[in-house]
């Protein structure tokens, strides 16, 4: 397993994909103090979304050696109460502390764009987690998503942005990941298995794209692993491959 961080990168802790990201330079991994992007594939995938968004912000933090500084969680006050909160057992299950993640409900996109904006610009913060639904909400524009890069970059606050239901847009994201629920694999006693996910490269500054992975999160190490193959696509692909197709074979 790599190190949490190399240099001002962040990991998933997979040594394969991790690898991969650094393309033809020496940083393993995504960089740290950029707007990074999480797509739901289908509806059903929001909170395998959701839930990759919180595990990589936690990534960033120990990356960060700032583990101790909050989550700050930005959404909709609609969604938030059709959706519901974030469950604290379950989180504690994987190893997060509930008490690290404050979360602002706004009115409305527009207004969540600027509470996310005004909380990245914040250093204290360890990361910001921004949730928008729908195809095209209100206020979020290419100039929306260049203000969040630029303040991540002058505050050092690596920024997620969550989507669901989201139709593609330009975007100044350094990255942009599609994530799909996964099955995994049951432990010991037939207990529910660890946290699986499908996850696709969309978009990446550096040129790289199409990179697959289905990975697991070990939560003793808070860190992702290249899941058991029951069923699974490759480890990484080079290639962009039909994510409908996948999901069809799991």
């Amino acid at each position: 397993m790599l190190n949490s961080a190399t240099a001002d990168h962040f990991t998933f802790g997979a040594r394969t994909i991790d690898v991969a990201l650094a393309g033809e330079s020496s940083h393993h991994g995504l960089p740290l103090a950029q707007l990074h992007e999480i797509h739901a594939a289908e509806p059903e995938d929001s909170s395998s979304a959701a839930a990759l968004s919180l595990l990589l912000a936690t990534r960033t933090q120990m990356a960060a050696k700032a583990t101790d500084r909050p989550i700050i969680w930005v959404r909709d006050r609609g969604e938030a109460q059709r959706q519901g909160r974030l469950y604290p057992p379950g989180l504690a299950e994987l190893g997060i502390n509930p008490d690290h993640i404050i979360y602002i409900d706004a009115p409305d996109s527009i207004a969540v764009l600027r509470a996310a904006a005004d909380a990245v610009r914040c250093a204290p913060i360890g990361s910001v987690i921004v949730e928008l639904a729908g195809k095209n909400p209100k206020g979020l524009d290419l100039t929306a998503t260049r203000r969040l890069s630029l303040f991540a970059k002058k505050s050092g606050v690596t920024t997620f942005m969550l989507r669901n239901k989201a139709a593609p847009m330009p975007s100044a994201a350094y990255s942009r990941w599609q994530v799909a629920a996964a099955p995994s694999k049951a432990l010991a006693g037939n207990a529910v298995g660890h946290p699986v996910f499908d996850i696709t490269l969309m978009r990446h500054r550096g040129g790289l794209d199409g990179l697959n992975a289905r990975l697991e999160w070990n939560r003793e190490t808070r860190s992702f692993q290249e899941a058991a193959d029951i069923g699974a696509v490759p480890a990484v692909s080079g290639i962009r491959t039909d994510h409908e197709k996948i999901r069809a074979n799991a």
